[in-house]
């Protein structure tokens, strides 16, 4: 079974934190909600999570992708985070999925490796110095990176990211489930 890391930050977009998981957890991926440096985790509309684990505690070598949801200040406090930018670092290098929506491909420029196309929340982009922007999609995929542009794409998104890890029958038969139109 293909093993999801998505980090939760103090401050990130419970819609896209939540709606990734729980989508990915439906596509057969097992996905473990990873606090960044502590327990629990509050959204940026207030909301608390429990997490699986801390950062600190994650094993990298059992992940097949990472994924930072975005918000703010969530994508701030991961951006910021020496220890995450290294593990987004290693993800890259090793050749592994790393995935983010809205503000957080600000924390992959942070990593260096954002190349190429990739999306996100409107504004944004102008934090992002690596890369050629795309407006016009909602989910940009440029080999192993991923990225999708905010709270209203996070479940196309999160379907996307089950098709990358277990295929189209898994990534359909989500779609359908969950009544998706695209």
């Amino acid at each position: 079974m293909k093993k999801v890391a998505v980090i939760f930050a103090d401050g990130f977009e419970e819609i896209e934190g939540v709606s990734i998981v729980d989508v990915l957890r439906r596509g057969g991926v097992e996905a473990h909600v990873v606090g960044l440096d502590k327990l629990p985790i509050t959204g940026t509309h207030g909301v608390k999570f429990v997490c699986d684990m801390t950062l600190y505690d994650l094993e990298e070598d059992e992940y097949d992708m990472l994924v930072l949801p975005g918000g703010q200040p969530g994508v701030s406090n991961i951006e910021g985070n020496l220890k995450m930018r290294e593990i987004i670092k290693r993800f890259d290098k090793k050749g592994k999925f790393v995935a983010a929506i809205c503000a957080a491909p600000i924390a992959l420029d942070a990593a260096e490796i954002v190349r190429g196309e990739f999306t996100c929340y409107p504004s944004c982009e102008k934090a992002v110095r690596g890369g050629s922007y795309v407006s016009d999609r909602n989910v940009v995929i440029n080999g192993r990176i991923i990225t999708s542009r905010g709270p209203a794409t996070a479940m196309e998104f999160a379907l996307e990211l089950v098709k990358i890890l277990n295929g189209e029958q898994a990534y359909n038969e989500v779609k359908n489930g969950l009544l998706f139109v695209k």
